[in-house]
């Protein structure tokens, strides 16, 4: 990477935030969202609690107690302005906000829960804002509707909770039959994790190995299957893994499809960590192959593959490097396939390793300008070795001004001339002085910055011709922003003695 500062031309995104202006009453009016400046009578017309709420207004304020028959409205930290009003009863013919007006002396007002929002918000959807019924709403009537939903909600989690202790103190012989169904609830996956927890004879994990065996391409991809599943990996024994794997991989694309599920990818690691010979390898390996791109090119599927890298040979992992290598391009200019690139250049060994770096110093050109390809470039110039970085500089001789202009290729100039001995910096020097549009580094908003670097590691005659270069072109140089960057660098004598 560069050690400059450049734009990487991200775009530029207003904010989606609602802007916040201030109404002649005081109040602030989220201006840019229409729904919530609607008139409160609409409300009438919804159909569900949701429609209902989304269409409260928290600004329309009627006047008086005329029309929807309304108090003033007042903001979180308005104070009361009197004593003398009363605001008992609240009519629903819609909500503007809740008045919760005290008749004692003058304090702070206190701003409706959203759960008292949801309460009148379906109050009003039943009673049809009290047109024709009379319908009332009160202060009493609101917290009355509210606490009875906390009650009720509490109640259903001590209900909950009290099913998991009592299933937790049940035998895994008593779930027969039902295990897979449970595998697919929340709380039941939550039950059954803790039981396979604590079986300690392999019959017992026999038994629940037998119930899930037909099903486990199901479970690793179901929200909560997915748990069961990889418990049972961490329990079974050796022969019943080899089971599972053969199930797993009975179908090559499906399993590259189970890779690229958010719940199968967590399911496929954890089998990857526990196989154990040599045969659940082969069969996880060429079942991965085929989707070996679409992995690597998958914010899930790239976990799969880097897991492969790290915890299996070379040898294990000779198909997939090669799928890799004859892919190089595509892969290496992608968002995720260039951090798998890299990877893939670090943990490979020998011959595969040699082909992989062949194939990026053959596309080394392309992929230098490409945004996400130059990271690849500038990888094996990471590695430091003479050869690879010698055979990178011929492969790009004769396009080192046009990629010192560009955005992304710049970088890899840049780094190369960090990175390679004298004598190759050299050559690269010298092809961009004899270049006829060499006057054009110096007022780039890229090259300009090869050129700094160039000047920073060149010595002796070449690094004289540079200065003479700059100072030819000097006049023109101070009009422009980057050539005047440049100019202040080398007046102020940090490049002169160098």
């Amino acid at each position: 990477m560069s050690t400059h500062d450049k734009d990487h031309g991200l775009p530029r995104t207003l904010s989606s935030e609602p802007s916040l202006s201030i109404s002649p009453s005081g109040r602030g009016e989220f201006n840019d969202i229409p729904s919530l400046n609607q008139n409160p009578g609409q409300m009438n017309q919804t159909s569900s609690l949701e429609e209902a709420f989304a269409r409260l207004s928290f600004n329309s304020t009627p006047s008086g107690f005329g029309g929807y028959g309304y108090a003033p409205h007042f903001n979180r930290y308005d104070v009361h302005p009197s004593s003398s009003q009363n605001c008992d009863f609240i009519p629903t013919g819609g909500y503007a906000a809740l008045p919760f007006l005290l008749n004692q002396k003058p304090q702070f007002q206190k701003f409706p829960f959203t759960e008292e929002l949801l309460y009148i918000a379906e109050f009003q959807r039943k009673f049809g804002g009290g047109a024709g019924g009379g319908a009332v709403l009160n202060y009493n009537t609101i917290r009355n509707g509210v606490n009875g939903s906390r009650r009720n909600q509490r109640w259903i989690l001590q209900q909950q909770q009290q099913q998991q202790v009592n299933f937790s103190h049940r035998s895994i012989y008593d779930f027969r039959g039902r295990i897979l169904m449970l595998a697919k609830e929340q709380s039941g996956c939550r039950v059954l994790q803790e039981i396979m927890k604590t079986l300690t004879s392999q019959e017992e994990v026999s038994f629940v190995f037998a119930e899930l065996i037909d099903h486990v391409v199901e479970l690793m991809m179901d929200p909560f299957g997915n748990y069961v599943f990889q418990k049972l990996v961490e329990i079974c024994s050796e022969p019943q893994r080899t089971h599972i794997v053969l199930v797993a991989t009975n179908s090559d694309y499906y399993f590259v499809n189970m890779c690229l599920d958010i719940h199968g990818t967590r399911s496929v690691q954890k089998l990857l960590e526990n196989v154990t010979t040599q045969e659940q390898r082969s069969l996880v390996m060429k079942a991965l192959s085929p989707g070996t791109v679409a992995l690597t090119k998958d914010i899930n599927g790239l976990h799969v593959v880097e897991h492969c890298l790290r915890y299996f040979s070379s040898e294990d992992n000779k198909f997939l490097l090669n799928a890799v290598a004859n892919n190089c391009f595509e892969i290496s200019t992608d968002k995720s396939g260039c951090c798998v690139m890299q990877d893939c250049i670090d943990y490979a060994h020998g011959e595969t390793k040699e082909r992989l770096i062949a194939e990026i110093i053959a596309n080394a050109s392309l992929l230098s300008e490409d945004c996400y390809g130059n990271y690849v470039v500038q990888h094996l110039l990471g590695m430091k070795k003479p050869r690879v970085i010698e055979n990178l500089v011929r492969q790009l001789e004769g396009n080192f001004l046009l990629l010192s202009c560009n955005k992304y290729g710049s970088n890899v100039v840049e780094r190369i001339l960090q990175e390679a001995d004298e004598q190759s910096c050299a050559r690269i020097i010298l092809e961009l002085l004899h270049h006829p549009n060499v006057s054009r580094l110096l007022v780039d908003p890229f090259g300009n910055y090869v050129m700094k670097t160039a000047l920073f590691v060149s010595k002796g005659g070449i690094r004289n011709a540079i200065l003479e270069l700059i100072q030819l072109h000097s006049p023109m140089m101070r009009s422009n922003i980057y050539g005047k960057k440049l100019l202040d660098r080398v007046d102020s004598g940090k490049m002169r003695n160098k």
